[in-house]
């Protein structure tokens, strides 16, 4: 009888919450810096990224574990498998995210905004994206389709200095880019706004639904207060602009998702 009753308690345990054993052990991070970062230097990464993973463990007394994503593919997976606690990702993957048992405690205070950037007064045939799946490429699609605009085709590419080599090169003649950087481009005078992109929410902490209210509510306190020195050294991890973070539970991601649903990823 004892033994039914230990057998039955084992397979009780790994339906346990994960907030129960995170408390007394380790919390779990995993960080997508963007294309634009994508390549940096792990020591790096975990220096400058430390100070916001140390005061997310403080919050819930666990101890913070970083993992570097390279690629939307790889982050994306993981999220799929719900392996870590937390995931601190761009717009498009905090989609899937919401769609993988995970719910958004906290986003940067910036929204995430963009550009078509054209050569000036070129018929656009061709236009050169970011990588697949990216903020970039789903909003840029999405912005073409609203304005009904046809092209031949759309390039993809590793990150935002391809896509503007790639209109250097006149392989296309349109690009999507970050707002800084179409504005970088434009100033040169060889190149001319095209059409905006839809603003949206920008990067977000999103926490797995296994960890209780309470722990996710202190995890996007922490986040909210993190200091101006943990914050300069987080931006240097992340290729969007960072200035800080505001709690959102309810972050509108029904324009990402549409793109994203649009462009079949």
């Amino acid at each position: 009888m004892r033994r039914r009753s230990f057998l039955a308690a084992l397979t009780v345990l790994p339906a346990l919450p994960l907030a129960a054993r995170a408390a007394q052990g380790d919390l779990n991070i995993g960080i997508y810096p963007g294309t634009g970062k994508a390549d940096i230097v792990m020591g790096d990464f975990r220096a400058y990224a430390m100070p916001f993973a140390q005061a997310l463990g403080e919050a819930i007394g666990a101890n913070p574990k970083l993992t570097l994503f390279r690629s939307i593919r790889s982050v994306q997976a993981s999220l799929e498998g719900g392996r870590l606690d937390l995931y601190f990702v761009p717009p498009a993957v905090a989609v899937s995210a919401l769609d993988n048992n995970y719910s958004a405690v906290a986003r940067v205070r910036d929204q995430a905004t963009g550009m078509l950037v054209r050569r000036k007064g070129a018929k656009v045939t061709a236009v050169a994206l970011t990588e697949k799946g990216s903020w970039l490429d789903v909003m840029a699609r999405h912005t073409l389709r609203e304005n009904k605009i046809d092209v031949e085709k759309l390039y993809n590419f590793k990150e935002q200095d391809d896509v503007v080599l790639a209109m250097q090169r006149d392989y296309a003649q349109a690009g999507s880019l970050r707002s800084k950087k179409a504005d970088e481009l434009v100033a040169t005078g060889e190149y001319e706004l095209w059409h905006p992109l839809p603003n949206t929410p920008d990067y977000t902490l999103m926490a797995s639904n296994r960890l209780s209210v309470a722990e996710r509510d202190r995890l996007g306190a922490a986040a909210a207060a993190l200091s101006p020195a943990a914050i300069q050294s987080l931006q240097k991890t992340i290729h969007s602009k960072v200035t800080g973070f505001v709690i959102d539970r309810e972050a509108d991601y029904r324009t990402v998702k549409q793109a994203m649903s649009e462009a079949g990823y």
